[in-house]
């Protein structure tokens, strides 16, 4: 079977967590394809990153924060497409009252990328684009959901958070489809290393899936194109080994 080729040509793409992984993948994939790509991540500066990302335009977005999430948009001129790849990033001295008023805030959806798929609705429902405005969810979503919620209940809520999104974006014209998929780890590039025992128990589930990456970047492209312009509200499984419940994503 022959490998399935788009043309994103005069669309505006926006992948949040482009900088690396998976995120980075679908980024690479858009562009190939001929779209004027975004790409987020949370440094300052693309130097402070391994991967070359000068194809790109970037902007710095910290999803965990209301002020970066409503800057971000604000900035943004026009939107065609928007893919969700931004795992969740706590910083890294934050105390556990930090900790719980940004679970807080995620669960209420004022941060996060339901609150960035929101603040974008009318820059995508302005969209000119065959099949118009649209909003791909990668699995890196169940990040978020993970913080707001624990692990036990984020299994479900991604299908629920998918239909409640489509259902306000509705009225916008804007379309709105999520990704599940098993556990996805990019490689590291830097030279940072750690040594892992066999025994090390939750650690040996972060695995590296590639095919699942070109799985991913697949259906990604496919949620985004003009022949799935009449599917919202879907949460589509990615073949693959099942998903380990204690795994955590990586974000960019």
């Amino acid at each position: 079977m022959g490998v399935v080729s788009y043309d994103f040509s005069g669309r505006s793409v926006v992948v949040t967590g482009g900088s690396r992984g998976v995120g980075l993948a679908v980024a690479h994939a858009f562009a190939d394809a001929g779209a004027d790509v975004t790409v987020t991540g949370t440094q300052f500066l693309t130097a402070l990153y391994d991967e070359d990302l000068s194809r790109f335009r970037y902007q710095q977005l910290q999803l965990a924060s209301t002020d970066s999430v409503s800057a971000f948009a604000e900035r943004c001129q026009r939107v065609d497409i928007l893919v969700n790849s931004a795992g969740a990033r706590l910083p890294k001295l934050a105390d556990d009252s930090e900790r719980e008023f940004t679970a807080h805030a995620a669960r209420l959806g004022l941060i996060g990328p339901a609150q960035l798929t929101t603040r974008l609705r009318y820059r995508l429902s302005k969209s000119t684009s065959p099949g118009g405005g649209a909003v791909v969810n990668t699995p890196l979503l169940r990040n978020w959901l993970t913080l707001a919620y624990g692990v036990s209940e984020s299994d479900d809520g991604l299908a629920t958070l998918t239909r409640r999104l489509a259902t306000s974006c509705a009225t916008s014209g804007v379309r709105v489809n999520s990704i599940d998929a098993p556990v996805v780890v990019p490689a590291q590039t830097g030279g940072f290393r750690v040594q892992i025992e066999r025994n090390s128990g939750p650690l040996l589930t972060r695995l590296q899936a590639p095919r699942t990456v070109e799985d991913i970047v697949a259906l990604t492209q496919f949620l985004a194109s003009v022949g799935s312009s009449g599917v919202t509200g879907q949460t589509v499984s990615v073949r693959g080994v099942p998903r380990r419940r204690d795994a955590w994503f990586l974000d960019s």
